[in-house]
Protein backbone atom coordinates (compact mmCIF):
# COMPACT_ATOMS: atom_id res chain seq x y z
CA UNK A 1 0.00 0.00 0.00
CA UNK A 2 1.25 3.45 -0.93
CA UNK A 3 0.21 6.82 0.43
CA UNK A 4 -0.89 9.58 -1.94
CA UNK A 5 -1.49 13.26 -1.24
CA UNK A 6 -4.08 14.40 -3.79
CA UNK A 7 -4.49 18.18 -4.15
CA UNK A 8 -7.71 19.51 -5.71
CA UNK A 9 -8.58 23.07 -6.68
CA UNK A 10 -12.14 24.35 -6.65
CA UNK A 11 -15.53 22.65 -6.98
CA UNK A 12 -15.13 21.56 -10.61
CA UNK A 13 -11.83 19.78 -10.07
CA UNK A 14 -12.97 18.25 -6.79
CA UNK A 15 -16.10 16.65 -8.25
CA UNK A 16 -15.02 16.18 -11.86
CA UNK A 17 -11.41 15.11 -11.36
CA UNK A 18 -10.94 14.18 -7.71
CA UNK A 19 -13.87 11.79 -7.57
CA UNK A 20 -12.56 9.20 -10.08
CA UNK A 21 -8.94 9.58 -8.91
CA UNK A 22 -9.77 8.89 -5.26
CA UNK A 23 -12.02 5.98 -6.27
CA UNK A 24 -9.29 4.37 -8.36
CA UNK A 25 -6.57 4.80 -5.73
CA UNK A 26 -8.77 3.38 -2.97
CA UNK A 27 -9.82 0.42 -5.11
CA UNK A 28 -6.12 -0.28 -5.68
CA UNK A 29 -5.63 -0.46 -1.91
CA UNK A 30 -3.79 2.82 -1.33
CA UNK A 31 -4.14 5.46 1.37
CA UNK A 32 -5.38 8.84 0.12
CA UNK A 33 -5.01 12.22 1.83
CA UNK A 34 -7.21 14.74 -0.01
CA UNK A 35 -6.12 18.37 0.32
CA UNK A 36 -8.56 21.06 -0.82
CA UNK A 37 -6.62 24.07 -2.11
CA UNK A 38 -7.62 27.73 -1.65
CA UNK A 39 -9.75 28.78 -4.64
CA UNK A 40 -11.48 32.04 -5.53
CA UNK A 41 -14.46 30.08 -6.88
CA UNK A 42 -14.97 27.94 -3.78
CA UNK A 43 -18.56 27.45 -2.66
CA UNK A 44 -17.78 26.79 1.00
CA UNK A 45 -19.06 23.21 0.82
CA UNK A 46 -15.89 21.61 -0.59
CA UNK A 47 -14.79 20.05 2.70
CA UNK A 48 -18.15 18.41 3.35
CA UNK A 49 -18.33 16.92 -0.14
CA UNK A 50 -14.68 15.89 -0.09
CA UNK A 51 -15.48 13.46 2.73
CA UNK A 52 -18.01 11.77 0.44
CA UNK A 53 -15.28 10.79 -2.01
CA UNK A 54 -13.89 8.11 0.29
CA UNK A 55 -10.47 9.57 1.11
CA UNK A 56 -8.80 8.47 4.33
CA UNK A 57 -8.21 12.07 5.39
CA UNK A 58 -9.46 15.45 4.17
CA UNK A 59 -7.52 18.67 4.76
CA UNK A 60 -9.66 21.80 4.15
CA UNK A 61 -8.16 24.83 2.45
CA UNK A 62 -8.02 26.82 5.69
CA UNK A 63 -5.67 24.17 7.14
CA UNK A 64 -3.23 24.10 4.23
CA UNK A 65 -0.63 26.26 5.99
CA UNK A 66 -0.74 24.00 9.03
CA UNK A 67 -0.36 20.93 6.85
CA UNK A 68 2.72 22.46 5.25
CA UNK A 69 4.23 23.37 8.61
CA UNK A 70 3.19 20.47 10.81
CA UNK A 71 1.96 17.73 8.49
CA UNK A 72 3.22 14.31 9.51
CA UNK A 73 3.65 11.20 7.45
CA UNK A 74 5.52 11.50 4.17
CA UNK A 75 3.38 10.49 1.17
CA UNK A 76 4.90 8.38 -1.57
CA UNK A 77 3.68 10.89 -4.16
CA UNK A 78 1.90 14.23 -4.48
CA UNK A 79 -0.70 14.49 -7.26
CA UNK A 80 -2.15 17.92 -8.01
CA UNK A 81 -5.41 18.26 -9.93
CA UNK A 82 -5.75 21.84 -11.15
CA UNK A 83 -4.78 25.11 -9.53
CA UNK A 84 -1.49 26.89 -8.97
CA UNK A 85 1.35 24.37 -8.80
CA UNK A 86 3.07 26.42 -6.12
CA UNK A 87 1.04 24.39 -3.60
CA UNK A 88 2.15 21.05 -4.96
CA UNK A 89 5.75 22.21 -5.27
CA UNK A 90 5.80 23.42 -1.66
CA UNK A 91 4.48 20.12 -0.31
CA UNK A 92 6.69 18.07 -2.62
CA UNK A 93 9.73 19.94 -1.32
CA UNK A 94 8.55 19.79 2.30
CA UNK A 95 8.00 16.04 2.19
CA UNK A 96 10.70 15.20 -0.35
CA UNK A 97 8.02 13.39 -2.38
CA UNK A 98 7.76 13.35 -6.19
CA UNK A 99 5.17 15.72 -7.70
CA UNK A 100 2.74 14.70 -10.44
CA UNK A 101 0.14 16.86 -12.18
CA UNK A 102 -2.98 16.35 -14.29
CA UNK A 103 -3.45 19.38 -16.51
CA UNK A 104 -5.36 20.41 -19.63
CA UNK A 105 -2.57 22.70 -20.80
CA UNK A 106 0.72 24.47 -20.04
CA UNK A 107 1.12 26.18 -16.70
CA UNK A 108 3.91 27.56 -14.58
CA UNK A 109 5.68 24.89 -12.57
CA UNK A 110 5.05 21.83 -14.75
CA UNK A 111 8.78 21.44 -15.41
CA UNK A 112 9.19 20.61 -11.70
CA UNK A 113 6.85 17.61 -11.96
CA UNK A 114 8.13 14.04 -12.02
CA UNK A 115 5.20 13.14 -14.26
CA UNK A 116 2.55 15.06 -16.22
CA UNK A 117 -0.81 13.58 -17.20
CA UNK A 118 -3.40 15.00 -19.57
CA UNK A 119 -6.59 14.09 -21.42
CA UNK A 120 -5.74 14.01 -25.13
CA UNK A 121 -3.04 14.35 -27.78
CA UNK A 122 -3.60 18.03 -28.57
CA UNK A 123 -3.25 18.92 -24.89
CA UNK A 124 -0.11 16.80 -24.62
CA UNK A 125 1.48 18.52 -27.63
CA UNK A 126 0.73 21.92 -26.12
CA UNK A 127 2.31 20.98 -22.79
CA UNK A 128 5.39 19.45 -24.43
CA UNK A 129 5.90 22.59 -26.48
CA UNK A 130 5.81 24.77 -23.37
CA UNK A 131 8.04 22.54 -21.23
CA UNK A 132 10.88 21.89 -23.65
CA UNK A 133 9.66 18.47 -24.70
CA UNK A 134 9.02 17.08 -21.21
CA UNK A 135 7.25 13.69 -21.38
CA UNK A 136 3.47 13.83 -21.03
CA UNK A 137 1.26 10.77 -20.53
CA UNK A 138 -2.22 10.75 -22.08
CA UNK A 139 -4.56 9.09 -19.59
CA UNK A 140 -7.94 10.25 -20.90
CA UNK A 141 -10.59 12.55 -19.50
CA UNK A 142 -11.26 12.41 -15.78
CA UNK A 143 -14.53 14.25 -16.42
CA UNK A 144 -15.69 11.34 -18.59
CA UNK A 145 -14.67 8.93 -15.84
CA UNK A 146 -16.67 10.93 -13.29
CA UNK A 147 -19.76 10.84 -15.52
CA UNK A 148 -19.45 7.07 -15.68
CA UNK A 149 -19.74 6.94 -11.90
CA UNK A 150 -23.28 8.36 -12.09
CA UNK A 151 -25.33 5.21 -12.61
CA UNK A 152 -28.85 4.84 -13.95
CA UNK A 153 -31.18 7.16 -15.83
CA UNK A 154 -33.90 9.64 -14.89
CA UNK A 155 -37.51 8.97 -15.91
CA UNK A 156 -39.30 11.65 -17.91
CA UNK A 157 -42.41 13.45 -16.85
CA UNK A 158 -45.24 11.62 -18.60
CA UNK A 159 -45.84 12.87 -22.12
CA UNK A 160 -43.20 15.62 -22.01
CA UNK A 161 -40.53 16.11 -24.69
CA UNK A 162 -37.97 17.35 -25.39
CA UNK A 163 -36.10 17.34 -22.10
CA UNK A 164 -34.26 20.66 -21.64
CA UNK A 165 -31.69 20.66 -18.83
CA UNK A 166 -30.41 23.90 -17.30
CA UNK A 167 -27.02 24.01 -15.57
CA UNK A 168 -26.84 27.16 -13.39
CA UNK A 169 -23.25 26.43 -12.30
CA UNK A 170 -21.35 25.75 -9.08
CA UNK A 171 -20.93 29.37 -7.95
CA UNK A 172 -23.61 30.60 -5.52
CA UNK A 173 -23.52 34.23 -6.68
CA UNK A 174 -24.13 33.26 -10.32
CA UNK A 175 -26.99 30.93 -9.40
CA UNK A 176 -28.58 33.68 -7.34
CA UNK A 177 -28.42 36.08 -10.29
CA UNK A 178 -29.60 33.44 -12.76
CA UNK A 179 -32.71 32.36 -10.85
CA UNK A 180 -35.02 35.37 -11.52
CA UNK A 181 -33.76 35.70 -15.08
CA UNK A 182 -34.36 32.01 -15.86
CA UNK A 183 -37.75 32.09 -14.17
CA UNK A 184 -38.78 34.84 -16.59
CA UNK A 185 -37.23 32.88 -19.44
CA UNK A 186 -39.23 29.78 -18.54
CA UNK A 187 -42.52 31.64 -18.65
CA UNK A 188 -41.88 32.69 -22.25
CA UNK A 189 -40.32 29.37 -23.29
CA UNK A 190 -43.30 27.32 -22.15
CA UNK A 191 -45.54 29.35 -24.43
CA UNK A 192 -43.45 28.19 -27.40
CA UNK A 193 -42.75 24.63 -26.24
CA UNK A 194 -45.62 23.68 -23.93
CA UNK A 195 -44.80 19.96 -24.02
CA UNK A 196 -41.12 20.29 -23.09
CA UNK A 197 -39.75 19.08 -19.77
CA UNK A 198 -37.78 21.99 -18.28
CA UNK A 199 -35.43 20.79 -15.57
CA UNK A 200 -32.51 22.15 -13.59
CA UNK A 201 -29.46 20.16 -12.49
CA UNK A 202 -28.06 21.86 -9.42
CA UNK A 203 -24.42 21.54 -8.45
CA UNK A 204 -23.57 19.17 -5.58
CA UNK A 205 -22.21 22.35 -3.97
CA UNK A 206 -25.59 24.10 -3.86
CA UNK A 207 -27.28 25.00 -0.58
CA UNK A 208 -30.07 22.74 0.79
CA UNK A 209 -32.76 25.40 0.29
CA UNK A 210 -32.00 25.96 -3.40
CA UNK A 211 -34.06 23.10 -4.92
CA UNK A 212 -37.26 24.57 -3.49
CA UNK A 213 -36.44 27.99 -4.97
CA UNK A 214 -35.98 26.56 -8.46
CA UNK A 215 -39.16 24.51 -8.13
CA UNK A 216 -41.05 27.67 -7.18
CA UNK A 217 -39.70 29.24 -10.38
CA UNK A 218 -41.35 26.41 -12.33
CA UNK A 219 -38.46 24.03 -12.97
CA UNK A 220 -38.29 20.33 -12.32
CA UNK A 221 -35.23 19.77 -10.09
CA UNK A 222 -33.17 16.64 -10.76
CA UNK A 223 -31.54 15.00 -7.76
CA UNK A 224 -29.63 12.30 -9.65
CA UNK A 225 -26.01 12.57 -10.77
CA UNK A 226 -25.05 14.49 -13.89
CA UNK A 227 -24.34 11.38 -15.95
CA UNK A 228 -27.73 9.87 -15.14
CA UNK A 229 -29.61 13.06 -16.06
CA UNK A 230 -27.72 13.64 -19.31
CA UNK A 231 -28.42 10.13 -20.60
CA UNK A 232 -31.99 11.23 -21.16
CA UNK A 233 -31.43 14.89 -22.10
CA UNK A 234 -32.28 16.30 -25.54
CA UNK A 235 -30.58 19.68 -25.12
CA UNK A 236 -28.85 21.64 -22.37
CA UNK A 237 -28.55 25.32 -21.53
CA UNK A 238 -25.42 26.27 -19.60
CA UNK A 239 -22.47 28.60 -19.10
CA UNK A 240 -18.72 27.92 -19.44
CA UNK A 241 -17.31 25.55 -16.84
CA UNK A 242 -16.76 21.87 -16.10
CA UNK A 243 -20.35 21.15 -17.19
CA UNK A 244 -19.48 22.07 -20.80
CA UNK A 245 -17.00 19.19 -20.78
CA UNK A 246 -19.62 16.91 -19.27
CA UNK A 247 -22.01 17.82 -22.09
CA UNK A 248 -19.27 17.19 -24.65
CA UNK A 249 -18.61 13.69 -23.35
CA UNK A 250 -22.33 12.95 -23.02
CA UNK A 251 -22.86 14.17 -26.62
CA UNK A 252 -25.79 16.34 -25.65
CA UNK A 253 -26.60 19.30 -27.98
CA UNK A 254 -25.82 22.41 -25.98
CA UNK A 255 -26.54 26.12 -25.84
CA UNK A 256 -23.76 27.92 -23.94
CA UNK A 257 -24.33 31.51 -22.81
CA UNK A 258 -21.09 33.48 -22.50
CA UNK A 259 -20.06 37.15 -22.28
CA UNK A 260 -19.30 38.65 -25.69
CA UNK A 261 -15.91 39.93 -24.49
CA UNK A 262 -15.00 36.30 -23.82
CA UNK A 263 -15.76 35.30 -27.39
CA UNK A 264 -13.80 38.28 -28.69
CA UNK A 265 -10.55 36.80 -27.37
CA UNK A 266 -11.40 33.10 -27.62
CA UNK A 267 -12.15 32.17 -31.25
CA UNK A 268 -14.02 28.90 -31.48
CA UNK A 269 -14.73 26.43 -34.29
CA UNK A 270 -18.24 26.02 -32.86
CA UNK A 271 -20.86 28.11 -34.70
CA UNK A 272 -22.03 31.04 -32.61
CA UNK A 273 -24.63 33.70 -33.11
CA UNK A 274 -25.64 36.87 -31.32
CA UNK A 275 -29.29 37.28 -30.53
CA UNK A 276 -30.60 40.62 -31.80
CA UNK A 277 -32.18 42.84 -29.18
CA UNK A 278 -30.53 41.00 -26.33
CA UNK A 279 -30.92 42.93 -23.11
CA UNK A 280 -33.51 45.38 -24.44
CA UNK A 281 -36.09 45.61 -21.69
CA UNK A 282 -34.60 42.54 -20.02
CA UNK A 283 -32.64 42.11 -16.79
CA UNK A 284 -29.20 43.73 -16.85
CA UNK A 285 -27.47 40.37 -16.45
CA UNK A 286 -28.68 39.39 -19.92
CA UNK A 287 -27.08 42.26 -21.79
CA UNK A 288 -23.83 40.51 -22.70
CA UNK A 289 -24.93 37.00 -23.58
CA UNK A 290 -24.29 35.10 -26.81
CA UNK A 291 -25.52 31.72 -27.93
CA UNK A 292 -22.81 29.27 -28.91
CA UNK A 293 -24.37 26.23 -30.54
CA UNK A 294 -22.89 22.76 -30.77
CA UNK A 295 -24.97 19.78 -31.88
CA UNK A 296 -22.81 16.64 -32.21
CA UNK A 297 -25.83 14.39 -31.91
CA UNK A 298 -28.03 16.02 -34.54
CA UNK A 299 -30.80 16.79 -32.07
CA UNK A 300 -34.08 18.18 -33.35
CA UNK A 301 -34.31 21.00 -30.81
CA UNK A 302 -32.30 24.02 -32.04
CA UNK A 303 -30.91 27.13 -30.40
CA UNK A 304 -33.06 29.19 -32.76
CA UNK A 305 -36.19 27.65 -31.22
CA UNK A 306 -34.88 28.47 -27.78
CA UNK A 307 -34.17 32.07 -28.79
CA UNK A 308 -37.62 32.47 -30.37
CA UNK A 309 -39.18 31.16 -27.18
CA UNK A 310 -37.49 33.93 -25.22
CA UNK A 311 -37.56 36.86 -27.61
CA UNK A 312 -40.62 35.96 -29.65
Amino acid sequence: MKRFAVLVNGPGELWGWGRPVVKHLKEAGHRVDLLVLPCEYASGLEQRLAFRLGADRVVPSRSFAGEFTNGKGRPDAVLQLGGDLVYGRLLSSRWNSPLFSYSYGPKKGLVACRGIFTACGAMADSIRGATGGKPVEIVGSLVADALGMDEGTVSRETGRAPRVVLFPGSRPAIRKKALPFMGEFLGAARGCLPKAEWGVLLSPFSDPEEPALWEQAGFLVYSAGTGAVLRGADIALTQPGTNTLELLHARVPSVVAVPDDFLAVAPSPIPRRQVEGLGQGRPAEARALWLAVGDPGGGAFSAAELARAWWG
